[in-house]
């Protein structure tokens, strides 16, 4: 911790002590009434209120005036109608390592406030996901609704590709009774905010210019217009800082959200094994007993349809390897998931670093899922540069997807015969992974 720069503000009678472990942290003025408090200058890195010195006017003035520093009242009770961003602590919390875990959660709080303001006159809101929505995005948007108290009325989870067809994301879209709409780019006009969890405008190409709120755990991506951004591309999962907001507003997180959001991590972290950092362990190991595992084990094992073996046995007898590099060519596939299903089986095998697996979706475009070992290069960074001039892509470094149009491949590469694609693909990643350094994570 950089204790130069921390400053506290403590309001009311303290024990010397107390006084005397913050001063190790950083500066301390300590004041007796409110009057005072008011009259200091410079920034704070947390206020510390006394219990006697709290009430509900107290607090508001305190963060009318001081609206970007979290307020921690000292060993009070917490009334049943908590001030927003008012955070109270036990004593003991006060003199160990806990305070800090404190005041990082009081400082999303304010943030979770100044989210709640974003949408509070919206009487119909849209929480957006991409295309093709995983159990991450799925999750995050109804952690998000969960966090602005709003329901399947005033808050529609939607997408704007195809039907979901993944059965292990069916199976969580039903047996948690979750509503999600199917919609096309004219319905967005119908809604008085735009809210983006797991996804940036850019996926969308002009259509989302400006939004009210984006909430993403991939890298930046482009430029948008947005009210509310929180980009956190260390994190391994968007449920990860959406759990994280929930926690710190002092939301009761139900069974079936919590059934959600560790669905929503251990997938997109493949069980904390990829990109997953302190915070997904942190949020993974808070949502377990939370969370209906028995349920859990149901949505994972979703039945796969019988007659979609036969495009993993066409993929498994056209695959080659290049330096290090498996490639798979599925062909044409009605069932876009398994296409990114077939890259983290190919990853499996023995000495393979790189597996890039592709096929052509409902005739209209060519998608790629990229997937690599994590200590080599960065697979999102080398999508979007092989990528986004022609279509859509982003990821992380050990988890990358493409999606190029089909009109716009064929005049990359003057043909989309399955010979041509599968020239052009082996080519292009064969070049990126031997010229690219390990300066792009």
């Amino acid at each position: 911790m950089n204790t130069e720069s921390n400053r506290y503000l403590l309001i009311g009678e303290f024990d010397s002590f107390l006084i005397g472990l913050f001063s190790k942290r950083g500066e301390v003025i300590w004041v007796s009434s409110l009057e005072e408090a008011l009259n200091q200058t410079g920034a704070f890195t947390a206020i510390m209120l006394e219990k006697n010195k709290f009430s509900q006017e107290i607090s508001k003035e305190l963060s009318t005036h001081y609206p970007q520093t979290p307020i921690i009242v000292s060993n009070g009770d917490r009334p049943n109608e908590p001030p927003p961003a008012v955070r109270f602590v036990p004593f003991y919390k006060l003199l160990s390592e806990e305070i800090e875990r404190e005041e990082k959660l009081a400082r999303i709080e304010l943030r979770v406030e100044e989210l709640r303001r974003v949408h509070s006159d919206a009487k119909r809101m849209l929480i957006l996901l991409h295309d093709n929505p995983d159990p991450d995005s799925i999750a995050s948007a109804l952690a998000l609704r969960t966090l602005l108290k709003r329901n399947k009325q005033t808050a529609i989870i939607g997408h704007l590709g195809e039907k979901v067809s993944r059965p292990e994301n069916v199976a969580m879209i039903e047996l948690l009774e979750i509503d999600l709409e199917k919609l096309v780019p004219k319905d967005l006009k119908e809604f008085d905010s735009i809210a983006l969890v797991d996804v940036q405008p850019t996926f969308f190409g002009n259509l989302l210019p400006e939004v009210d709120t984006v909430i993403d755990h991939h890298p930046p991506s482009g430029s948008y217009k947005a009210r509310f951004c929180e980009i956190k591309s260390q994190e391994g999962a968007t449920s990860t800082i959406l759990t994280c907001y929930l926690r710190a507003a002092q939301v009761e997180i139900s069974e079936r959200l919590a059934t959600a959001l560790l669905y929503g991590i251990k997938t997109d972290t493949i069980s904390l094994n990829r990109d997953a950092n302190p915070d997904d362990i942190e949020a993974f190991t808070f949502l377990y007993p939370l969370a209906n595992l028995a349920l859990l084990r149901r949505i994972e094992r979703a039945e796969m349809p019988p007659k979609e073996l036969k495009s993993f046995a066409q993929a498994l007898a056209n695959y080659w390897i290049q330096n290090n590099i498996l490639f798979v060519n599925l062909g044409k596939v009605e069932r876009e998931y398994l296409i990114p299903k077939m890259a983290d089986f190919s990853i499996q095998v023995k000495g393979i670093e790189w597996s890039v697996a592709f096929g052509i979706v409902s005739n209209t475009h060519l998608v790629i899922s990229v997937r690599n070992v994590g200590y080599v290069k960065s697979a999102g960074r080398i999508v979007r540069d092989l990528f986004k001039d022609i279509g859509s892509a982003g990821g992380h470094r050990s988890a990358a997807k493409a999606i190029v149009p089909i009109k716009r491949l064929k005049k990359v590469i003057g043909s989309t015969s399955q010979a041509s694609i599968k020239k052009w693909i082996t080519e292009i990643f064969s070049r990126a992974l031997v010229e690219k350094t390990d300066s792009d994570n």
